[in-house]
């Protein structure tokens, strides 16, 4: 498999697996979702991922778990017993067989630095520095990743922003007008990220012309529609996050024929 900095992103977009792939009714962020993905022709997982109340990285989307209630509290073996899976798991299903989006949703006030460098070194532990991108709404966390590993931030929301102010494990980060005015090189900048992520609603005209000036590297999310894939494209995006990998694949290739004589990643 090719390292991820030499994927073919000029000749073709990457189709990346939501939480895995959920659509036969495996769990988000699941071992089944992931081994379902793994055969959908989807080039790159995502998976959330948090800090338990012991620090081993686990996979789950939302801040509290119905039975548990809030992950960063929870300890692993207890997240465990209730099907929670760690990211060494996931990562080690997937290893030369798929790229990897880490999405950092981290809810706790922890700090950023150590979350970030204790993710890089497991990343190197398990000899997955080139096939990882790490990605987070969080700017506080991102700017921690350092240059090795590519980043990107997701266009936060007013609903986020409380995370990396009054949650924040040091001085907050300030915005000094509403974040949806804020334009993705902008973002990027306080972030300190090298990609920039957002849905199709919020690529206005000043946002596209931004991207297209400073050559951003775009990824979009969630497709769920063949007209958002064909609109994705149309604005350049490079990673199109999806719902449904194995449909998205299906036209991916349809759409760009020559990945067939391309050689094998």
């Amino acid at each position: 498999m090719l390292p991820l900095k030499d994927y073919p992103f000029a000749v073709r977009p990457m189709i990346v697996a939501h939480r895995g792939d959920t659509s036969l009714g495996a769990v988000e962020n699941s071992i089944e979702a992931i081994a379902s993905a793994l055969v959908s022709g989807a080039d790159m997982i995502e998976v959330d991922v948090q800090w338990s109340a012991d620090e081993e990285f686990v996979c789950y989307h939302d801040e509290k778990h119905p039975a548990l209630g809030a992950i960063h509290k929870a300890e692993y073996q207890k997240l465990k017993e209730h099907g929670v899976a760690s990211l060494t798991e996931i990562l080690t299903i997937g290893k030369g067989k798929t790229y990897f989006n880490i999405e950092i949703k981290e809810y706790s006030a922890r700090d950023p630095k150590l979350f970030m460098q204790a993710l890089v070194n497991l990343l190197s532990e398990l000899g997955l520095d080139e096939d990882v991108l790490l990605s987070s709404f969080r700017p506080d966390f991102i700017r921690e990743a350092g240059w090795m590993i590519p980043t990107c931030i997701i266009h936060p929301d007013d609903e986020m922003k409380d995370l990396f102010t009054f949650r924040s494990f040091a001085d907050p980060i300030i915005f000094e007008k509403p974040l949806t005015s804020y334009l993705p090189s902008e973002l990027m900048q306080i972030a300190r990220a090298t990609g920039y992520a957002c849905q199709i609603s919020e690529l206005a005209p000043d946002s596209l012309a931004d991207i297209e000036r400073h050559n951003i590297f775009l990824g979009v999310y969630t497709i769920s529609t063949d007209l958002e894939f064909d609109q994705a494209v149309a604005r350049g995006a490079r990673i199109l996050v999806c719902e449904h990998p194995h449909k998205f694949a299906a036209l991916r290739n349809h759409r760009f024929p020559a990945l067939e004589t391309m050689p094998p990643l």
